[in-house]
Formats: structure tokens, sequence, C-alpha cells
């Protein structure tokens, strides 16, 4: 009992900012994983263009999907092909992938999670994460402030 107390009064100690500033994945089998800014920035980075335009850094997609246990690479076959993404931000917005396309395997250009354009972060109303899909000729899925990526098993 005096540990959920603890818990409890440490979470309402912790800023609302920092709360937020958390990224929850869901794997296929249901599995929550709460990724924190530390471990998003241990992550492998990437460089990707947002229509073609403007550069972005970030950690790949592929490496959160990894953190969360999402089946890639060689073992990505049969089932798990029937699998899609969705990236959800803070204003409700949403980009579906499949997860073929986010798979290296099978695509060449980077998909990343940026909080980083040009030399500089983020703007606040696009942060601290914003999917960027390099090589999509329209920037339609580049869903901005993103909270939630959840991988769907299709029926």
């Amino acid at each position: 009992m005096r540990a959920l107390l603890v818990a409890a009064v440490l979470l309402l100690l912790t800023p609302v900012g920092a709360l937020a500033q958390t990224l929850t994945v869901t794997n296929a089998e249901g599995r929550v994983t709460i990724l924190s800014p530390a471990t998003l920035a241990d992550l492998p980075r990437a460089e990707a263009r947002l229509g073609g335009k403007a550069v972005y850094q970030g950690v790949s997609l592929t490496a959160v999907l990894r953190e969360a246990g999402v089946i890639q690479g060689p073992r990505l076959h049969g089932k798990p092909m029937a699998a899609f993404v969705v990236i959800t931000g803070k204003d409700g917005y949403r980009a579906v992938l499949s997860i073929a396309e986010i798979d290296p395997s099978f695509r060449d250009a980077p998909i990343i999670l940026a909080d980083r354009m040009g030399q500089g972060p983020l703007a606040d109303n696009e942060g601290p994460w914003r999917l960027v899909i390099d090589a999509d000729a329209r920037p339609d899925r580049g869903v901005r402030q993103v909270e939630s990526i959840r991988v769907v098993l299709a029926p």
C-alpha cells in the first residue's frame, strides 16, 4: 500500500509536459511499450525529406517498432505481413502504413519520427515527434505531435 501511495505522489509531482513527452507503442499482440525521450535518443537516427523538400532528422521508425517487439526483417512473412501501423498525433490526425513499407528489407527510403528540422528542434506545433516518410510525393502522412503508434493485424 505504501508503494502505491509513493507512486501516486510521484505522478502528481511529475510535470504534465514530462508525461506528454512519452510515446506509446502497442504491438500486434496488444503489449504496450512506453518510450521515454531518453530511450528514443539512444535509438538509431536517420534523415528524411518531407514532401521532397524540408530535411528532418530523427529516430528510425523501424527502431521504434523493434523496441516494442514488432516482427521485422527476415521473420516478416506469412501472417505478420498482414499488419498495418497506425500513427496518431495529439490532434487525432492519423496515418496508416503497411508493416512491409516500413521494413528496410522492402523499402530503401527512411521513415522517421523526427525531433529536428534543419539545424534546430521542431516547432511546438510539430513536436516532440513528427512522422516523416521520405520518398512520399506529398507530405499528407506527416503526422505532427505523434503520441501513439499501434500495430494491427488485419483480419
